[in-house]
């Protein structure tokens, strides 16, 4: 993170507000005790270099979705999908990125580096089909490339139609920048910015994405120091819970039926 710095703290703390709120999901009707989740941990990445570090990001989701798995990492800046669906697309080379994000994060590179969280949404765009839901901030000429390379943008987070059929019939990989929430929802974040979507809007785009091939989802951003209170890594917690009850379960059950 190249601002306020915490998003590594954000796993455990995720995991601590996982187990202050309840298994079930009132909206879908369903229990985490009646699926089968296993945590993974956290993979060892303090004092590697960018590229060695998400060279072991994209080798760990390679593993666990050739395992058959559902994959949903949480915790770390932006930067942490770029190695995610570099994994991803080793699997599903027809991969689509789907990108939920306050920022366009489309620089070529940021700090000297083009692994920057700044520039996360780009590397998937040169690798194939990215939508970003959620754009309110970036530099100008981000702007203009993402007209070129993007195949949609919007500063609304709804899965229109129109975004729905550049999904349908191909696996999708969810990259959920936290900050694209209004920071009043989540002021745990490294760079926050006003005028974000509330948490309903941002569960029911999510869980729009039922019917779909989603074959895995990052939950990044979240920077727990910047919250004293505590609610940021319980609206991650939250929002993984309805992640794992809405989709990677109705995956499972579609694949059976194949």
């Amino acid at each position: 993170m190249s601002w306020r710095a915490g998003a590594s703290d954000a796993p455990a703390a995720v995991r601590i507000a996982a187990d202050s709120i309840e298994t079930y999901s009132p909206i879908l009707r369903a229990d985490l005790e009646d699926v089968r989740i296993h945590d993974a941990g956290d993979l060892p990445l303090a004092g590697k270099d960018p590229a060695d570090a998400i060279d072991d990001i994209a080798d760990a989701t390679e593993k666990h979705l050739r395992a058959g798995k559902f994959a949903v990492s949480i915790g770390g800046d932006h930067s942490v999908s770029i190695g995610t669906t570099r994994g991803a697309r080793r699997v599903y080379p027809d991969l689509v990125h789907l990108v939920y994000d306050a920022h366009m994060d489309m620089r070529a590179s940021y700090d000297g580096t083009d692994l920057s969280h700044a520039c996360g949404t780009r590397h998937m765009a040169m690798a194939g089909t990215t939508v970003a839901l959620g754009i309110r901030s970036g530099a100008r000429e981000e702007f203009t490339d993402a007209d070129k390379m993007l195949a949609h943008w919007s500063a609304d987070v709804e899965v229109t139609p129109s975004v729905r059929s550049l999904l349908q019939g191909r696996p999708v990989y969810v990259s959920c920048d936290l900050d694209v929430l209004d920071p009043g929802q989540l002021p745990g974040t490294g760079t926050p910015e006003p005028g974000g979507c509330s948490y309903k809007e941002l569960r029911a785009s999510l869980l729009s994405l039922q019917g779909l091939r989603v074959v895995g989802v990052d939950l990044v951003e979240v920077s727990p120091a910047w919250d004293p209170s505590g609610r940021s890594p319980i609206v991650a917690a939250q929002l993984s819970r309805e992640i794992f009850l809405g989709l990677a379960v109705v995956k499972k059950r579609s694949d059976q039926g194949k």
